[in-house]
């Protein structure tokens, strides 16, 4: 079938097209056969309906757009050059060069317009319900009459690969219950993926499906060609009040001449590119742009964004004067005063708590003394974890509110959040079980990967989880999380350290923080901590005599400090204890004060932690002594399994003791 450029709309996506495809011919990588069937959706969203200021890519109240499936990327790229962003064709040209501005896929940071880093399918998916959660949310506490100053849609490109990712479907379930009319989703339904055709691993009614997610359903039947219907379908769906999704019926590769197979992932040849752009009747090198083309986006999308753009900031300019409070509290770099804190400290020497009540309550503090800016919540185990909104919970009635309900939906809840953190304005947060960050791992990553500090909190952080048993007691996970490049892993030991844990989350530009948290009791509060000194990641909480040399040093995490402090006050011997929080921050710090805190020429180093992370032997050494868990759990009391492991207060004495000699 033979494309006619037959207006300007028409004129300027078979330009697009072919300008997407030319990264991937001139690089002989890539992903050809999405940019062609795609097309006509991202035109219509970018060219007639996005609103977004190239000279101003941060704007809080732009439209979003997602790319989920990331290997569609030069077509993003390519229509953010036509639409006036910084990025040139050079810039094209270096596609997937180390360094460009035009990696394999959407980095967000790296490329002016890209709104999210498109990794592994189905996370956009979660991306887009976080960022239209927090327009509503931000609509609803900051709006005033005559001050709409947050008033945006997000629209979402997904594939046939993201709706068959579980993550993606626990936060459509979620986007539908919480009614976000503001979330577009447009569907390139083009029944192919690299090894089969979709219908032979799906059986799936999108409409039905969709419908009883309590979203609204519409279908294009010729989305390669048909632009007023898209448009049309996208009108449509603004007027809405529930989330919309808009399944596009187009062709992979529409134009070549295997169009309609898996051609996911390979190249077009120089004579299969001829076919192509004579299908499209375009008649130019490598990289043309027409200038019709050029000035019609021009005319369309830089215009209306610049034009919105100026109104908003008249209208932001006279709320800042009217409500300088809200203003100050939307806007604000958020901070932590630790002396803020200083009523949460108790003279109650016998109090004991799990770290988990413990952070549970700075966190209620700061979000109700401090700065109201946190928004999220657990997935299913707020009355457990602590870790929640306390400022009332959010629902479609009362969106002002900040405790997010996401269901038994680890997924979701790290892409939702990561979604809050993306849109700016609010600090992302969400909180379960350590045992459960395995369902939420690549939702880590990709936060690490994007630099967005969101708060991943979780409890129930070792076999002091008692009687759940293995399946339910973390051993691994604390080294998957220190493992992940970008992540700070805290593990406070009592008030004064999740004070200055908090502080160092709060306040983080481009690392995601996890709290790790335990069920069981420890000391509420420790003479010998420091909250500044937290800061630093790892300090001394016991000093040796001075007088005397150094025998040996104790590194301590979490629920262990207390007792590798009593261990080192009951051993007859000249020992150091070290709390060691954040071993990420800790590594940070010159190297003058590492070697301070724990020298090099001390041999006889031990390091206490329930897990089993080989991090500590860092520190160690092949002479030291690590006091872990080297095994699964067992079912029983939390007192019960530490002391068969040989970690309870006694047995952490006897093996240090026969360890140093004594």
């Amino acid at each position: 079938m033979k494309s006619t450029n037959n207006n300007i709309e028409t004129k300027s996506l078979s330009n697009l097209r072919i300008l997407g495809l030319d990264p991937i011919i001139y690089n002989k990588t890539g992903h050809p056969g999405i940019v062609l069937s795609a097309a006509p959706l991202m035109q219509a969203i970018y060219l007639n309906n996005l609103i977004a200021n190239p000279a101003v890519p941060d704007w809080i109240n732009r439209d979003r757009f997602v790319l989920s499936p990331g290997h569609a990327s030069t077509l993003q790229y390519a229509i953010l050059h036509l639409a006036g962003y910084n990025l040139t064709i050079d810039d094209l040209k270096n596609y997937r060069h180390i360094n460009s501005k035009t990696p394999a896929h959407p980095e967000y940071g790296v490329t002016p317009g890209v709104d999210n880093s498109s990794g592994p399918l189905g996370q956009g998916v979660g991306y887009g319900v976080g960022m239209a959660l927090a327009e509503q949310h931000l609509a609803a506490k900051f709006n005033k009459p005559d001050y709409k100053i947050i008033d945006h849609y997000t629209y979402v490109l997904c594939s046939d690969g993201d709706l068959q990712e579980g993550g993606a479907i626990e936060a459509i379930q979620l986007a539908g219950v919480w009614k976000l009319n503001k979330l577009i989703m447009l569907y390139d339904s083009n029944d192919c993926q690299l090894d089969t055709k979709c219908d032979a691993v799906l059986k799936i009614d999108y409409q039905r499906f969709f419908e009883a997610q309590n979203w609204n359903y519409i279908r294009i039947e010729n989305a390669d060609e048909d632009l007023p219907a898209i448009q049309k379908a996208i009108e449509q769906a603004q007027k809405y009040d529930k989330p919309t999704l808009i399944e596009c019926k187009t062709i992979i590769g529409y134009g070549h001449p295997k169009q309609g197979s898996p051609m996911h992932s390979s190249p077009f040849t120089p004579e299969e590119m001829e076919q192509v752009k004579a299908f499209y009747d375009f008649n130019h090198p490598q990289f043309y742009v027409d200038n019709d083309v050029k000035k019609h986006w021009q005319d369309t999308f830089a215009k209306r964004g610049a034009t919105k753009y100026e109104e908003w900031k008249k209208k932001i300019t006279a709320y800042k004067a009217t409500f300088p409070k809200e203003y100050e509290e939307l806007f604000v770099i958020p901070s932590v005063d630790l002396k803020a804190f200083e009523a949460l400290l108790t003279t109650d020497k016998d109090k004991k708590a799990g770290t988990r009540i413990i952070m549970g309550d700075v966190f209620k503090y700061y979000q109700q003394k401090c700065l109201n800016n946190m928004f999220g919540g657990s997935a299913d185990l707020g009355t457990a974890t602590k870790i929640i909104g306390y400022n009332g919970s959010w629902t479609t009635s009362t969106p002002q509110n900040n405790n997010v309900h996401f269901g038994v939906r680890e997924f979701a809840a790290g892409t939702i959040s990561i979604g809050v953190e993306l849109h700016q304005g609010l600090k992302g947060f969400n909180s379960t079980f350590l045992i459960f960050a395995d369902y939420m791992k690549p939702c880590i990553r990709m936060a690490c990967i994007q630099n967005l500090p969101v708060i991943f909190a979780f409890s129930h952080d070792s076999i002091g989880v008692g009687f759940d048993g293995k399946s339910h007691q973390p051993v691994e996970q604390l080294a998957m999380l220190r493992n992940c490049p970008n992540l700070n892993v805290f593990r406070p030991a009592d008030i004064k350290e999740a004070i200055g844990c908090l502080k160092a989350s709060v306040e983080a530009k481009s690392a995601p923080s996890a709290l790790i948290l335990s069920r069981q009791d420890t000391p509420y509060q420790l003479s010998e901590t420091c909250w500044e000194q937290t800061l630093k990641g790892g300090y001394i909480v016991v000093a040796e005599d001075e007088t005397k040399p150094l025998e040996a040093i104790i590194i301590a995490t979490g629920t262990e400090v207390a007792p590798a402090i009593v261990a080192a006050k009951t051993i007859k011997k000249n020992i150091r204890v070290v709390s060691m929080p954040c071993v990420e921050l800790f590594e940070q710090q010159s190297k003058a004060y590492r070697e301070k805190i724990v020298p090099k020429n001390i041999t006889k180093v031990i390091a206490i932690e329930f897990s089993n992370d080989y991090v500590w032997y860092k520190f160690v050494g092949k002479t030291g002594l690590m006091l872990g868990v080297d095994d699964y759990g067992l079912s029983g009391s939390a007192d019960a399994v530490i002391k068969y492991k040989q970690l309870d207060q006694t047995s952490i004495i006897n093996r240090i003791t026969a360890y140093l000699g004594e």
